[in-house]
């Protein structure tokens, strides 16, 4: 893709250096780029750029759902290990775990 842009700006500096016209750098430029556009992403395809993107996202996904998982297993820890009026840390996030119910509202009759 990178290349498919530097090629565009040359082809298109060329061309208005020698017509004299510079308007005709940007339309030889961006009309290159676009007709080329296809060819660079198949081209990616076949080289497998686009697979390794996706296997970042993959592993970038997988690591946030490792990290919940630590997350949830540090707090049913801590529930397990209970004390009263005890506080735990979890990412940066205070939990204070009560030994009481939460209070019921009172109905209006």
């Amino acid at each position: 893709m990178l290349i498919l842009l530097i090629i565009s700006v040359i082809l298109g500096g060329i061309v208005a250096g020698i017509t004299g016209i510079g308007f005709l750098f940007w339309v030889v430029s961006v009309g290159f780029f676009i007709l080329g556009l296809p060819g660079a992403l198949i081209g990616g395809f076949i080289h497998g750029e686009n697979e390794y993107a996706q296997d970042r996202a993959d592993y970038r996904e997988l690591m946030k759902d490792l990290a919940e998982d630590e997350r949830m297993d540090r707090y049913i820890d801590a529930l397990e290990n209970k004390k009263s009026d005890t506080n735990i840390y979890v990412d940066n996030r205070q939990i204070h775990i009560n030994n009481h119910r939460p209070r019921r509202k009172k109905r209006l009759t």
